[in-house]
């Protein structure tokens, strides 16, 4: 009688220690829920979706960090660090070209070295199909008055017209892409001289959702 008494006591006290793995599995299971919910509720891009799946597999990285790899390999072969850089961002990637490589002062006609950039960028983006591509012009807050451009509206939207028509004859198919041009209404904060201020805010941005 006495062992059976024991048994029963060792029974219990195992069953009382595994009493927390039911706690544990259902604030597992809320959690869960929780995450589905809000995954439900919100929009997700395709690029924060890639990167959660790649981060959570430990597997091969997502296309556009595959993408971002090869545009900063290309950047650094040609010396163009001051000139392009690229970032990811929420809702995909960036690649930032800085006006003096694309186009002359006042400008939006695509210099020569700018054009084979362009090309070199168009060949990478056809490497995914299926992706959005935005292109966005912006200038400085300088004022331009031209008789081909009436204001920085319409010379960061040739700008970004213009870049838009290379990628397309780099083999970018047109039905993917879209164009805006924001003008110097979307600064940049950034340090430095007044020059050295508008200089940065000179660009044209691909983006690659």
């Amino acid at each position: 009688m006495k062992d059976d008494a024991e048994l029963e006591s060792m029974l219990g006290k195992g069953q009382d220690d595994e009493l927390w793995l039911i706690s544990y599995a259902d604030l597992l299971t809320l959690l869960i829920g929780f995450f589905v919910l809000l995954l439900a509720v919100s929009p997700i891009k395709a690029a924060q979706f890639e990167r959660m799946a790649a981060s959570i597999s430990g597997g091969a990285p997502a296309p556009l960090e595959e993408l971002k790899e090869k545009v900063d390999e290309f950047i650094t072969q040609e010396g163009l660090q001051q000139q392009v850089l690229t970032r990811e961002e929420a809702d995909g990637l960036a690649i930032e070209f800085k006006d003096a490589l694309l186009f002359d002062s006042g400008s939006a006609d695509i210099r020569t070295e700018g054009s084979k950039a362009v090309a070199s960028i168009a060949r990478m983006l056809q490497t995914l199909p299926k992706r959005a591509v935005s292109i966005e012009g912006y200038t400085d807050d300088v004022p331009i008055r031209t008789p081909r451009f009436a204001s920085n509206w319409e010379l960061s939207s040739q700008r970004a017209i213009n870049v838009r028509t290379a990628l397309e004859q780099g083999g970018v198919s047109r039905e993917r892409m879209s164009v805006r041009g924001f003008a110097d209404t979307r600064r940049l904060d950034v340090q430095g001289s007044p020059e050295a201020q508008r200089a940065a805010n000179r660009r044209v941005v691909i983006r690659v959702e």
